[in-house]
């Protein structure tokens, strides 16, 4: 009698798939998991039986074994370790990681195991987040936490952890992202640059004639200024993390940078030329936090004076570029100036100034 024929993978893939039912879901429901095998159906059989009974382990001991059983937690905090500290820079790790990972992913998967968790559940958290004040989050917050997510289990994948990715065609409702951003108008601009000069407040001018961002402006240095050929060069940046004050590569290759100015304004840049190292800050580094206390009380005051109302750094750069825009700077050099990673970032903040460049330009 000859050897039993040997049954036909039942996916397009060639693997051997086999759903049990493993556990409840959230909501209490019962739920189906699918277990996969490049052998046989009985090896995913025997994959599924060992799951539940490592599940079964765990329930009465609390001891995880590994791989099988890994909870949502437990990986974060080793995904986070292997893959982002050190790798990336500090000031990313805590704040666009460790932060949105302790503050909204735990709190929310927390101890359900990676392969418990299905997309249903992944729709549900976008569905719900909410921030600190019950508003819908931000869409950059909501696309770093997708991100994240979509990159844990694909790390977890590869690590035997689960089987399939349940970051998957993921909607989500947000607040608008693009809110009325504040500006001064060109008029407001030459006030305000008029009362910093006469206040000498360089780093007022210094957004206004160069669009830097607060942590490339601490970061600036006589020496990366060239007053024969109007330029400064962009190449480092001064951010806070946990306390501590750190000189580092500026937020992305783009942002490493050529920026040109004009020769009025190099003439009055020139004045504060001094043997302190940084251009902000009259012995060594200042920190972002006494430079946003000290911006804070002069942007107060400078408001009292002129009229002109307040303005974050952040809104001074886009000043700055809105100012360009307006004067029919193409979005191409505005990217480029600026120090925008992608052509996409420059047009989603400055196109919907094209009709306003456009009647201008025509003379209507």
């Amino acid at each position: 009698m000859g050897r039993p024929r040997k049954e036909t993978p039942n996916r397009a893939d060639g693997l051997y798939e086999v759903k049990v039912t493993i556990g409840k879901d959230f909501n209490g429901k019962l739920i189906r998991k699918s277990f996969y095998s490049s052998v046989s159906k009985a090896d995913a059989k025997a994959k599924a039986e060992q799951y539940k009974i490592d599940q079964a382990v765990y329930k009465a001991t609390g001891e995880l074994p590994e791989p099988s059983v890994m909870t949502f937690e437990k990986w974060a905090n080793k995904w986070l370790d292997t893959f982002k500290k050190g790798v990336v820079k500090d000031h990313t790790y805590h704040f666009t990681y460790k932060s949105n990972i302790d503050k909204y992913l735990i709190p929310y998967f927390g101890k359900a195991h990676l392969m418990d968790i299905q997309q249903i559940d992944i729709q549900k958290y976008f569905n719900t987040v909410r921030s600190d004040s019950g508003e819908p989050l931000a869409k950059s917050t909501l696309d770093k936490h997708k991100l994240i997510l979509k990159s844990m289990f694909d790390a977890a994948i590869d690590n035997d952890l689960c089987y399939k990715n349940p970051v998957k065609n993921i909607r989500f409702q947000h607040v608008s992202d693009a809110a009325v951003k504040h500006v001064w108008t060109k008029e407001q601009a030459e006030t305000a640059e008029k009362y910093a000069r006469h206040c000498w407040r360089l780093d007022i001018v210094l957004y206004l004639n160069t669009g830097l961002r607060r942590s490339e402006l601490l970061g600036l240095k006589w020496e990366d200024i060239d007053f024969e050929e109007n330029t400064l060069h962009v190449q480092r940046a001064v951010v806070q993390t946990k306390g501590k004050i750190v000189v580092d590569k500026p937020k992305s290759a783009t942002s490493d940078r050529i920026v040109p100015f004009s020769a009025d304004f190099g003439k009055y840049l020139k004045k504060f030329q001094s043997d302190n190292e940084y251009v902000i800050g009259n012995d060594g580094i200042m920190s972002p936090a006494t430079y946003s206390k000290h911006f804070h009380d002069f942007m107060k005051k400078m408001s009292a004076a002129t009229g002109v109302p307040e303005l974050t750094p952040h809104e001074l750069r886009h000043t700055y570029g809105t100012l360009r825009r307006e004067e029919g700077v193409d979005i191409y050099t505005i990217q480029k100036v600026m120090g925008h990673a992608d052509i996409s970032i420059t047009a989603s903040i400055y196109v919907h100034n094209d009709i306003d460049v456009l009647k201008k330009q025509l003379k209507l």
